[in-house]
């Protein structure tokens, strides 16, 4: 039987005792009612080359009998399940995980998505190479879509660069310029425990981490190697907090974030994210109202606004058709 913790909120009870050496890396791996996505994902992080781990799956909301009946099923002691007796949701699951973490680098894993093999052990000699006290580090990955699959990102961050300006400012229209996505992410256990996720945000609890984390003493983002390390499920068909259709929000997001934006990246983000929003609703209405926030917040670039047109006056169908002819690499 796997060790098992019960959670209801954060008060932890003990229902099965646990003890080994400290690992290298802790992996946190939430989910909520995926069964084969968590299974999948549970191996493909007890089949890293680096194997001094130890694996947290969260099952958030006491579980389901078909997610607990599986992960029982796998039979190394580097897995751990802690069922939550309530739902704590996206980052407040992160949170419990990373509270039952033992080692001194954790790693996110979302149970939709993937990693190469050697994806923990590049990352670690990063992380042991850098010259930052808390490095935040993450790497290059497939970006799977059912019409086409992309290398992202496309750039790596230029010596200076604001971590806001590189994640969401553009020089061209096309998507995955730059990006830190939630299951590249290697960084200390002290960086989580001093930022952990806000658990009031229904969606941008990643980015919201990033912004935050970023400003810390001693704080940079590091990419391990050139090769994509991890593999991203971007079906936008599926029912995720992400497609969330209200570009409203996502402007009054930046708004209260000024602190953490600069103006360039605050107009990037208008320009691109809540425009996204507004495409997914087909509120052709909110366009014009993006660009004049856009144009209030700060200077853009002329990719930036492309981009925003282009989910302005572009078809669906016509962008599926240009998706679906794109082959995998670097574009998007």
């Amino acid at each position: 039987m796997l060790p098992r913790r019960q959670v209801t909120g954060h008060d932890k009870t003990l229902a099965c005792p646990y003890r080994r050496g400290v690992p290298e890396v802790s992996v946190v791996v939430p989910t909520f009612r995926r069964p084969a996505h968590v299974l999948r994902a549970v191996g493909d992080a007890l089949s890293q080359t680096l194997m001094d781990i130890e694996v947290i799956v969260l099952a958030d909301g006491g579980g389901d009998e078909e997610t607990l009946a599986g992960l029982a099923g796998i039979s190394d002691d580097r897995l751990r399940v802690v069922v939550a007796g309530t739902q704590l949701g996206n980052a407040g699951a992160r949170n419990a995980a990373i509270a039952e973490a033992r080692a001194p680098w954790i790693a996110l894993l979302d149970d939709d998505d993937g990693w190469m093999p050697d994806k923990l052990a590049v990352q670690l000699a990063a992380a042991r190479a850098s010259a930052l006290a808390l490095p935040i580090v993450t790497c290059r990955l497939v970006a799977r879509h059912e019409r086409a699959e992309y290398v992202w990102p496309r750039s790596l961050p230029r010596a200076g660069q604001p971590v806001a300006e590189y994640l969401f400012c553009r020089r061209k229209p096309g998507t995955g310029e730059g990006m830190v996505q939630t299951s590249t992410i290697l960084a200390p256990r002290a960086l989580f425990e001093a930022v952990p996720f806000d658990e009031a945000l229904p969606r941008y609890v990643d980015l919201d981490w990033m912004l935050r984390a970023a400003r810390e003493p001693g704080v940079g983002v590091v990419f391990a190697g050139e090769a994509p390390l991890s593999v991203w499920s971007i079906d936008e068909d599926r029912a995720r907090l992400s497609n969330v259709s209200d570009w409203g929000w996502d402007a009054r997001w930046a708004e209260e974030r000024r602190d953490l934006l600069t103006p360039r990246a605050h107009a990037a983000f208008l320009l691109t994210m809540a425009s996204i929003r507004a495409r997914r609703a087909r509120d052709r209405r909110a366009f014009l109202a993006i660009l004049r926030r856009a144009v209030a917040a700060g200077p853009f670039s002329a990719g930036e606004l492309a981009f925003h047109v282009g989910n302005a006056v572009v078809p669906p169908a016509l962008r599926g058709r240009l998706t679906a002819r794109r082959p995998l690499g670097t574009g998007g």
